[in-house]
This record gives structure tokens, sequence and C-alpha cells, in this order.
């Protein structure tokens, strides 16, 4: 059974995937999610704080630089999806860590 703080990072993770996924559809212009991938991106770094914090999993710190890095990332560019692969690198060593 999950605790509240696993469920932080579960929460954290599911949400970062969902917005790798969103922001792939929208770079490989299957969709027009914009708007909806600039406000999940909102949720994701807000919920990676929370997790970072309340979790005392400092491996998410890699992945906060990485979300912090991105308004310098134009999209369609190699930065942006590296970013977003980097920084679920984090995630998974938050995970197994």
């Amino acid at each position: 059974m999950l605790n509240s703080m696993s469920f932080l990072l579960a929460l954290g993770l599911g949400l970062y995937s969902l917005n790798l996924l969103v922001g792939l559809a929208a770079q490989l212009r299957l969709a027009h999610l914009g708007i909806w991938h600039h406000g999940l991106y909102l949720v994701v770094f807000v919920s990676t704080i929370l997790a970072m914090v309340f979790v005392e999993e400092w491996w998410l710190s890699l992945t906060l630089a990485c979300l912090a890095l991105f308004p310098k990332a134009r999209p369609r560019t190699w930065l942006h999806p590296t970013l977003g692969v980097v920084g679920l690198v984090g995630y998974m060593l938050a995970v197994g860590g």
C-alpha cells in the first residue's frame, strides 16, 4: 500500500510522464496541445517541488533543474526533448533510490 509520501512521488512521476506524452504529440504535430502542455508544465513543476520537499528525494533536483531550463529551450529543437528525458532520469533515480 502506498503511503502519502510515495503517493506524492507517484503522482509527480505520473504528471511528468503525461506531460512528456503531450509534448511528444505536439513535437510530432499529432495534436495542437500547446496551451495544455504549458498548463500541465506548471502543475508538474509544483508537484515536483512538493515531492522533493516532502519525500526528501534529492534526485528530483535534477528534474527541477531541467524544468527550470525549459523556458530557455525552444520547442522543436534538440534541447527541448533532451531536457524532458534528463528530467525523467531524475524521477527514475528518485523512484529507484
